[in-house]
């Protein structure tokens, strides 16, 4: 979460008016710089690949709990994750279609920002809603980093019928597997050969600016449902994987715990240097298809290290108490940053000064802004949400215990 805001505070810069437009003009000559602007196109892969990894072990869990896996229990799976996820969207979209929005994000630039949004939400608020505004008009989309919960929860929906098909036909669990993630290979390299399109979308100024991240490239290579279906669909394997070998040690040796880190930390960042080269209309297709795939490779197989006490200061780094009290209200956090974060683009006066320094600090005041207001959202939307979801809608994984005590 951290990176994400780093990004979108590079974002607020890039994306806006500069005095020292120099800074950024000079980027292309920093392979550091580089490499920093095409890694904020990954982090959000992370993302992706945790929600089929928890959606996977669950379910399978259950499965193997109830011997069942019914129409009933998908229906429930979805209301209760739609429910989970959209009380906090639905206030956000509150801001956007009222007048607020245009009053707090006031400046001599409003037209271009806060004027915009509000229009856009208040003709496609509806998208938002049923979550499909990073397909339908999503070059008008309202609140734009909701384009992240369309496609999750779209991919949500095809996990939940995929794993359907797997709970039929468990002995060809692994076959299943392998042709969605090959499918969610292939569509975006099919597609973004077809239009011979770059194999990310990069962050520059060009690409930054007029309404360029709500454009068709973009949808193509990042927001689109099928740009992201790989990275899921290797959660869902990993989800599967955990499940069965939770109780086996897989990197015992030390040989196994050096490709682990070679792994978990080379594929990331091998992905990354790749995706700095522009490469010709078959590889642009065959790597557009590949990189995000592979860089949520390398961070599946830490993960599947760290269950099994492999990691050393990495492993404590993630399970830090105050990394695991902040992820407890990450969702919240996300959905407010993006108004914090843009702000002073939204606000300026003038021209904006960016430097390492001035990024550093913007950065750490968005970061603590944007995780205090999502703690409070957290506690006055979120959870109290929660708390009422769980007590009117039946929870799946509730009802076998629910029955068990019944015969009792």
């Amino acid at each position: 979460m951290l990176l994400i805001i780093l990004c979108h505070t590079y974002s607020s810069y890039i994306g806006g008016y500069v005095k020292n437009t120099e800074y950024f003009e000079e980027a292309p000559k920093s392979l550091i710089h580089i490499c920093m602007r095409n890694l904020f196109v990954f982090l959000v892969q992370t993302f992706f690949l945790f929600s089929g990894f928890l959606l996977s072990y669950h379910l399978f869990q259950l499965i193997e709990e109830r011997k069942t896996f019914s129409m009933r229990c998908i229906i429930l799976t979805f209301v209760n994750r739609y429910l989970r996820i959209f009380p906090p969207v639905l206030l956000m979209l509150a801001s956007g279609v009222t007048l607020w929005v245009v009053s707090f994000f006031h400046g001599p630039i409003k037209d271009l920002y806060s004027d915009l949004e509000y229009q856009r939400c208040r003709k496609n608020w509806w998208t938002t809603i049923f979550f499909i505004n990073n397909h339908y008009n999503q070059h008008e989309m309202c609140y734009f980093i909701s384009w992240y919960l369309a496609a999750d929860t779209q991919l949500y929906i095809l996990s939940l019928i995929i794993l359907s098909f797997i709970w039929r036909y468990r002995a060809k669990v692994n076959q299943i597997l392998s042709v969605f993630i090959v499918t969610g290979i292939l569509i975006p390299a099919v597609i973004n050969y077809i239009y011979n399109l770059d194999i990310i979308y990069r962050i520059t100024p060009e690409n930054s600016k007029n309404n360029q991240f709500r454009s068709f490239n973009f949808s193509v290579t990042y927001s689109s449902m099928y740009a992201n279906m790989g990275t899921y669909m290797l959660g869902v394997s990993f989800g599967y994987v955990y499940y069965k070998v939770k109780n086996y040690r897989l990197f015992s040796s030390v040989g196994y715990q050096i490709c682990w880190w070679l792994l978990f930390l080379g594929l990331p960042m091998a992905v990354v240097y790749l995706s700095t080269f522009y490469y010709n209309r078959f590889f642009s297709a065959l790597l557009c298809g590949l990189l995000k795939p592979l860089y949520a490779l390398g961070i599946g197989i830490g993960v599947l290290g760290m269950s099994q006490n492999v990691g050393g200061l990495a492993k404590s780094i993630c399970e830090w108490r105050i990394a695991t009290f902040l992820g407890n209200f990450t969702y919240s956090t996300y959905l407010v940053h993006y108004g914090i974060v843009f702000y002073r683009t939204a606000t300026a006066k003038e021209p904006m000064l960016i430097s390492n320094w001035i990024l550093a600090r913007s950065f750490i005041t968005d970061t603590i802004i944007s995780f205090i207001l999502g703690f409070l959202m957290h506690i006055v939307v979120e959870l109290p949400a929660i708390r009422i979801q769980k007590i009117i809608v039946p929870q799946v994984g509730a009802q076998k215990h629910h029955s068990e005590k019944s015969k009792h």
